[in-house]
C-alpha cells in the first residue's frame, strides 16, 4: 500500500489529474440544447476507467483512473448543469441529460473494459 501513496505516485496522479482537468476545460465549451461537453467528458472518462481497470499494472491503473479520468470527469458540473436546465423549465432536456449521462457512461466503462482486456492482457 505504501507504493500507492509514495511521492512519485502522488506526483503522477496529480499530473494526470491536471491533464484531465485541462482537457475537460476545453471540451466543456461544447454546448447546445444540452451541455454536450460535460457529457462527452464524463463518457470518455468512464471509458478510460474501464480501460485502466484491465491494466496488468495496478499502479498504472491507479494513475490513469484516479488521475486522468478523475480530472476529466465531473459529477458536480453535470448535476449543476442539469439543475440549471430544470430551473429554466427545460425538464425534458434535464431528463435526457441525466439518462444519457447514466446510460452512456455505464456503457463506456463496459466498452473500455472490453477494449482493455483485448489490448492490455
Amino acid at each position: 500500500m505504501e507504493a500507492l501513496t509514495g511521492p512519485l505516485t502522488l506526483l503522477f496522479v496529480a499530473l494526470a489529474g491536471g491533464l484531465g482537468s485541462v482537457i475537460r476545460l476545453f471540451v466543456s465549451k461544447l454546448e447546445g440544447k444540452l451541455p454536450w461537453g460535460i457529457l462527452i467528458a464524463n463518457v470518455v472518462a468512464s471509458f478510460v476507467v474501464g480501460f485502466a481497470q484491465q491494466s496488468p499494472s495496478f499502479l498504472v491503473g491507479i494513475i490513469v483512473a484516479s488521475g486522468l479520468a478523475g480530472g476529466l470527469s465531473t459529477f458536480s458540473t453535470y448535476a449543476a448543469q442539469t439543475t440549471n436546465l430544470i430551473r429554466r423549465g427545460r425538464i425534458a432536456q434535464a431528463l435526457f441529460n441525466t439518462l444519457a449521462t447514466l446510460a452512456l457512461s455505464s456503457t463506456a466503462v463496459w466498452l473500455g473494459q472490453l477494449a482493455g482486456a483485448a489490448l492490455l492482457k
